[in-house]
């Protein structure tokens, strides 16, 4: 071959074939990696999906249990419930008249695909919250209130005037409305002791009739007279603590002094509520209930509905010694298929619409049936997680 032959054979090049060849190689390997790549976003979606509804679920339980743990604090004295019916005013509006006082109390939303509320009563006060007890008559429901000169209350403060471990006499929560003064009218029960003002007002104390029973306390029962009665400090506030699910968000609030509602779109709350944890989709509890009052030994659990635990006697009310509560959030983003199977039963026996909870034949039923979900979507796409705990009411028990 002659030297010019093989200079143009070397830099001929490739020929078509070739780079059809190459081109079809590089675009396999361009479609395994697109693949894979598709493959591992998936996977990861998924995990954090997962992992979002667990999260969600878990802060939504540990803020529950840490107003739980305190409920009916300031609400016991001398290991007896201050009382089992309530009276209370605020704004100009009867907030109860006699109704219960429970340290937790269940308000069913109706049905298994309606959320649950909670609600957890104690006193804001900090440091002893023994009753001060209550050393003479009251002339009328609207007099001042002799108590023990040990007492510590302050102007506005809130207080409770009760006869512990009634099953008859309501408490009637009031404002101090100024400093209690020292006097020497004592009912003959101590040389010194303090008076305590509530005059009417328009935010906590109003005029007398207002309540359907409104008793008079004293040291001792006699005649209208109720005793041995004692006050007891509620601190700054009375609180009750209530959890809700709104518009796919746990939200807490003062049941107190706030009614809230929701609104999407954007999503915003009002009557004072604060937007917790979202994507939470149902709420549900249950009372945990021993078979005396004088016993701490659960024995079954109920819902907060029929007329026998929706609203409960004063004797079903020592009755409650725990609660226990089911969360089910849900992923933020939906997946390309049905990936939450269509229903559970527990080994109860309890048929679920989605996921299940405890697994006893008293457990709540879970419903996804009507959550809410974007146009043109399913429940069933969403994954979700089920957490639940129980709480034992702590100031309940230690009160027997």
């Amino acid at each position: 071959m002659q030297p010019r032959d093989r200079g143009r054979q070397l830099s001929r090049g490739l020929t078509l074939v070739e780079l059809m060849v190459a081109l079809a190689i590089g675009l396999v390997l361009s479609l395994a990696v697109a693949l894979a790549m598709l493959s591992m976003g998936r996977q990861f979606r998924t995990v954090g999906a997962n992992a979002s509804a667990q999260i969600n679920a878990q802060l939504a339980l540990a803020l529950i249990d840490g107003a739980g743990r305190t409920a009916g604090a300031g609400l016991f004295t001398n290991s007896q419930p201050l009382c089992q019916r309530f009276n209370a005013w605020r704004n100009g509006s009867v907030v109860s008249n006699g109704a219960p006082l429970m340290p937790a109390r269940i308000i069913d939303g109706g049905s298994a695909t309606a959320s649950d509320r909670l609600v957890f009563s104690a006193s804001t006060a900090t440091g002893a919250l023994s009753g001060m007890a209550v050393l003479d008559a009251m002339a009328s429901v609207d007099a001042n209130i002799v108590i023990s000169d040990a007492g510590r209350l302050a102007a506005n403060e809130m207080a409770i005037v009760a006869v512990p471990g009634s099953t008859s006499v309501p408490c009637t929560l009031f404002q101090v409305s100024a400093a209690p003064g020292v006097v020497s009218t004592c009912g003959g029960n101590a040389t010194q002791c303090k008076s305590v003002p509530h005059a009417s007002n328009s935010t906590f104390n109003p005029a007398a009739g207002t309540f359907a029973d409104e008793p008079r306390y004293g040291f001792t029962s006699a005649g209208a007279v109720n005793g041995p009665a004692v006050v007891v400090g509620m601190g700054t506030a009375f609180r009750q603590s209530a959890f809700a699910v709104m518009c796919d968000t746990l939200v807490q609030y003062d049941a107190f002094t706030d009614t809230p509602t929701c609104s999407v779109g954007p999503l915003a709350f009002s009557g004072g509520a604060n937007a917790l944890i979202s994507d939470i989709v149902q709420l549900h509890a249950q009372y945990g209930i021993s078979s005396i009052p004088s016993s701490d030994i659960v024995t079954s659990w109920v819902s907060a509905s029929g007329t026998t635990w929706s609203n409960p006697s004063a004797d079903n009310v020592g009755r409650i010694k725990a609660v226990r509560v089911v969360i089910v959030s849900r992923a933020k983003e939906p997946a390309g298929e049905a990936v939450t199977a269509a229903s559970c039963t527990n080994s109860g026996g309890v048929v679920n619409t989605g996921p299940c909870s405890f697994d006893d034949a008293e457990a709540p039923v879970i419903d996804l049936g009507s959550v809410s979900i974007p146009s043109g979507g399913n429940w069933r796409h969403y994954r979700y997680r089920v957490h639940q705990a129980v709480m034992p009411l702590r100031n309940v028990i230690w009160s027997n």
